[in-house]
């Protein structure tokens, strides 16, 4: 292979240069340069105006800031200068061999071509995690507003001009369509729906006729950039059911009244109203099969993490709602008030396909021996309908079947106050659990009144606090010495990363950390953090982190559900584009740097 060919074929193989057509990007690989910096060698200083961006073909370069704190490691791939030279700046940074690096150099002229197109120029963002969810402005709005090629499931079904009424009834009828397309050297002519067979039969007309006798011809068509508001006045104005989606002379799929009645279906409005109509739990499971397609369709309209895991808390909320009714008509009204509480991710509503339950009962003091029988009914009752509705049983008991996690208003104040009096493992993992609470069902003033305690009295509990900080620094960052991602080597998982347990879990606490220690009401982790910079504590790189990470993992998922698999949080680096490696990488660093933080603000080198 020649030099041109090997330096083209290398980055065209890597971001953003493989966003270029072929011939630029031979133009430009043909205007590199190769220099070699020896281990320990400085490339480029902070304060320098680089002329050059560089692009690492082998070895490795640290990044330090003007503070010699070290920011990252590029390796193999990465480049390096451009964004001084985009925004006519010096350099922020210093940038040293920290291996033996050949690197290949392009002049100024380069970087102006390249950042002309608008992906590329996204690449080279200096703030590329925060931009990396950011991909076109969410819709997220009415359902209306989806636009005609999201809505698209499958392609139309299509019949040649030249066929017979019965040809198409028969074709009609084994796909299970009210519609089919008809063609003539791969146009689209016309359309025949059952309104049209129904006249067909209603006529006598035989079924040898020539299908272009009886179709519609020049059918009306819509754009797949239309949006749903376009499809609805069209069939409205047209007194149609059905519209071809075209672009140019190309078929693309059509589009229904029922698709338009499914589109609403999905929204989060009519799940909650399904769910409140609902009169046992088959009905109640059924709904609940919907909610995938809703994030789907979510991730399709870009709508933060964020905004995702609050939508799927809502609707959980109003299935836990409709259970805990349903209950309370098989059982019997309670005997002494109670309070459903939801723990963990639904709690702090971030809750993601595939959760397991968390929950527990709040009784009031009221509540006397006996009347454990009707709670334990009920708590066995609702924690089988959830298990029916999709949500696994906690694999560690927390549930409100356990008589552990049912207990009086006194009885959890005591659990609670030996917490922090003793925090041994068990106390500081049960308690991490309990402290991301919230009511969904029965008298939230039981639990309100027992949070408001708790918060009152954490910020005292400097010990345990401690050991909650050093159990949130036990978590290992999937992150290697050179910040390569770390794979798991064996089992059923090989190959993939975790990215809840080591990204998103260790962010919950170290913002359930900060919320004790100043006894901050907020129960979501974005909240609690938003919360801690009042404070003074840093939190921008982390709620980047925090909403990265929980778009990867939400995407992760979608692509799961789009294979009928089951979602979990196991994901292979390898599924990624270049630039998303970059960034999950950028993402755990920052989840490191924040535990790094927890050990000196709470001291996590003398626990014992």
């Amino acid at each position: 292979m020649s030099e041109l060919a090997e330096v083209t074929a290398f980055l065209g193989a890597r971001e953003p240069w493989s966003a270029l057509p072929r011939g630029q990007l031979a133009a430009l690989a043909r205007r590199a340069e190769a220099v070699y910096f020896p281990r320990g060698s400085t490339v480029l200083s902070a304060g320098d105006h680089p002329s050059n961006m560089f692009v690492i073909r082998s070895g490795a370069v640290e990044v330090r800031d003007v503070s010699d704190q070290l920011v990252t490691i590029e390796e193999e791939g990465g480049c390096f200068g451009q964004s001084s030279i985009v925004e006519r700046r010096p350099s922020r940074f210093s940038f040293t061999a920290v291996e033996d690096t050949l690197l290949w150099r392009f002049d100024a002229s380069v970087v102006d071509e390249l950042v002309a197109l608008p992906k590329v120029s996204r690449y080279f963002t200096d703030s590329r995690l925060g931009d990396a969810t950011q991909q076109g402005a969410p819709e997220g709005g009415p359902v209306l507003q989806v636009r005609v090629e999201d809505m698209l499931t499958r392609g139309a079904v299509s019949i040649r001009s030249d066929a017979t009424v019965r040809d198409a009834a028969r074709l009609m009828d084994e796909r299970r369509i009210s519609s089919i397309v008809v063609t003539r050297d791969d146009r689209l002519v016309g359309i025949l729906t059952d309104r049209d067979l129904r006249r067909v039969v209603a006529r006598q007309i035989p079924g040898e006729t020539p299908l272009r006798e009886v179709m519609t011809l020049s059918p009306v068509t819509v754009s797949p950039d239309a949006l749903a508001l376009d499809v609805l006045l069209t069939l409205v104005g047209n007194r149609i059911h059905h519209l071809p989606v075209v672009r140019g002379d190309q078929l693309l799929g059509m589009v229904t009244s029922g698709d338009l009645m499914r589109l609403e279906r999905s929204s989060p409005l009519y799940l909650v109203g399904d769910l409140a109509r609902q009169g046992d739990v088959e009905g109640l499971a059924a709904v609940m099969r919907r909610v995938p397609g809703l994030v789907t369709r979510l991730l399709r309209q870009d709508a933060t993490a964020e905004d995702i895991g609050r939508i799927v808390s809502r609707t959980t909320d109003a299935l836990w709602q409709r259970l805990g009714a349903l209950a309370e008509e098989r059982f019997g009204p309670p005997p002494v008030a109670y309070c459903w509480v939801a723990l963990g991710s639904l709690a702090r509503q971030e809750q993601a396909l595939g959760s397991d339950q968390d929950h527990a009962f709040i009784l009031s003091d009221e509540a006397l021996p006996e009347h454990d029988d009707y709670f334990g009914s009920v708590a066995a009752f609702l924690t089988d309908a959830l298990v029916e509705c999709g949500f696994p049983r906690c694999r560690g008991e927390v549930m409100a079947t356990n008589p552990r996690w049912r207990q009086p208003v006194a009885g959890w104040w005591r659990t609670f106050s030996a917490w922090l009096a003793s925090p041994t493992a068990d106390a500081v993992l049960g308690s991490s659990i309990f402290f991301d609470m919230r009511p969904v069902f029965g008298e939230a003033d039981l639990a309100a009144g027992l949070q408001r305690r708790i918060l009152a009295a954490a910020p005292g509990a400097s010990r345990f606090l401690g050991h909650l900080a050093s159990h949130a620094n036990d978590i290992e960052v999937p992150l290697g010495f050179l910040r390569g991602l770390v794979v798991e080597r064996q089992g059923s998982h090989r190959d993939q990363l975790d990215i809840k347990k080591g990204g998103l879990t260790p962010i919950v606490d170290v913002a359930r950390l900060y919320a004790l220690r100043w006894g901050l009401p907020q129960v979501g982790t974005r909240p609690r953090l938003a919360a801690a910079a009042l404070h003074g504590i840093h939190v921008d790189n982390l709620l980047d982190a925090h909403e990265y990470l929980g778009y990867t993992r939400l995407q992760h998922q979608g692509r799961q559900v789009g294979r009928n698999e089951e979602p979990d949080n196991h994901l292979a680096p390898s599924e990624l584009t270049e630039f998303e490696r970059r960034s999950l990488r950028d993402a755990f660093w920052y989840v490191s740097q924040a535990q790094k933080a927890l050990t000196v603000t709470f001291q996590t080198q003398f626990i014992g």
